[in-house]
């Protein structure tokens, strides 16, 4: 169904390529294009991962002379503090630099490379399925992990039309896993997961934006269709296909200062190879010491030999979707998730500053509420539209010259989540 989606839209596209734009036409503002900096420092905590004191740089709108009205965005930043977990008391750093849409040859031709690395880093998933145990999570561990990625970008029309190709490229020195029993086991030995370790990933996809204004839209539709090719990350775990079919719609309700926004996602998987799952049998002296040992290693291994034959689609909770539950908090071989949201611009405010640590021009302040559904589901059938988590809140949008800041404050029956990120949710 997604490829025949994506065929559609490519016909569309070349049919079309001659128009400037699909429906709506883009509106204009003397402040788009302005050069922007600002460095912040702060603490940074991220539950089950570890909290660091960071200082980073946002520059927005960056020129660059041999092509015309060429300009790309940058973030970059690191951090120093403690890691979690096995990690626990150890020292943990990080940074991080992003380029974003760097022109090739011309602004519709752009590439965006980023390297991101960490050390001491341990990362927590829960466990599959909607009604999941908020207190089971398995945590990956890595004496040191370092991701390039690279995006490549072609746009139509007023940048309405975007055909992309994504790769990460993962290095890995793994130390090992805990596994939801709380047992330890060390990867450090384990072939294709010792130090050094390459993990890639893909990502194709194409993104059709029919809105007044690619930053900050306040009428028109988004629909984006993308396929990624996931690598297994523990020996155990399958690797998978993720297809993604997500659907935007912005309706202005009162003289385009109150909007609407109404937003459906699909996703689903497919297993392209199963993870390796030995058996291990109890010896005497376990057998004499726990009588139980030989049936309790059997339904885990059964557990295990389970789980190595699924694929994943896009969990929820976090910054995005479900934004009152932790980060990851569900995942399943299939996602669904709708949500709508309120955005009330308040007047317009032309604010110039130029100090030591920001250069800008703030336009706009956005105050939104919303509510969000999401389930998932080992397949797509009556499981898939039932049993849906909800989440709710509130945020505080800055609409600068070229960027949006947001801190949303989202609420669930599991407590409750801040975000604080570039760019809107959806």
């Amino acid at each position: 169904m997604i490829y025949k989606i994506w065929t559609i839209l490519l016909l569309f596209l070349f049919i079309h390529s001659d128009i400037h734009a699909i429906v709506f036409e883009r509106r204009k503002s003397l402040s788009d294009e302005i050069f922007e900096y600002y460095i912040v420092a702060g603490p940074l905590e991220r539950p089950g991962i570890g909290s660091l004191i960071t200082v980073g740089a946002i520059v927005n709108n960056i020129p660059v002379p041999w092509v015309e009205d060429g300009k790309f965005n940058l973030i970059g930043g690191f951090g120093k503090g403690k890691g979690a977990n096995q990690f626990e008391g150890q020292d943990m750093d990080a940074y991080g630099l992003t380029i974003i849409d760097f022109p090739i040859f011309s602004n519709n031709f752009t590439f965006s490379p980023a390297r991101l690395t960490a050390t001491k880093f341990s990362y927590p998933f829960f466990e599959r399925g909607i009604h999941s145990d908020p207190d089971r999570k398995f945590i990956l561990m890595a004496d040191k992990v370092a991701q390039n990625i690279g995006e490549f970008s072609y746009y139509f029309l007023d940048r309405q039309v975007e055909l992309f190709y994504t790769f990460f490229n993962a290095e890995v020195d793994f130390y090992g896993y805990q596994d939801y029993e709380g047992d330890f086991v060390d990867l450090r030995d384990v072939e294709d997961f010792g130090e050094g370790t390459q993990k890639w990933t893909e990502r194709w996809g194409v993104l059709l934006d029919d809105t007044d204004f690619r930053r900050d839209p306040r009428i028109g539709y988004f629909l984006k269709i993308d396929r990624w090719q996931w690598p297994n990350r523990t020996p155990q775990e399958s690797s998978w296909y993720q297809y993604d079919l997500e659907m935007t719609g912005y309706i202005p309700l009162i003289n385009m200062k109150l909007i609407s926004v109404v937003n459906q996602y699909f996703s689903t998987s497919k297993v392209i190879k199963y993870g390796k799952v030995t058996k291990y049998n109890c010896t005497d002296q376990q057998l004499l010491l726990y009588p139980k040992c030989q049936q309790i290693v059997d339904e885990a291994y059964q557990r295990d030999l389970i789980e190595s034959k699924k694929g994943r689609a896009t969990a929820l909770g976090g910054f995005e979707r479900l934004r009152g539950y932790p980060e990851g908090r569900f995942y399943d071989e299939n996602t669904n998730f709708r949500a709508i949201e309120l955005r009330y611009y308040f007047d317009p405010v032309d604010i110039n500053f130029d100090v030591i640590l920001a250069k800008g021009f703030l336009a706009e302040f956005q105050l939104a509420g919303f509510y969000e559904q999401g389930t998932v589901s080992p397949d797509l059938g009556e499981d898939f539209w039932r049993n849906f988590r909800n989440s709710y809140g509130f945020g505080l949008r800055f609409i600068t010259g070229s960027a949006v800041a947001r801190f949303d404050f989202g609420f669930s029956d599991e407590g409750s989540a801040v975000s604080i990120w570039w760019d809107y949710p959806f």
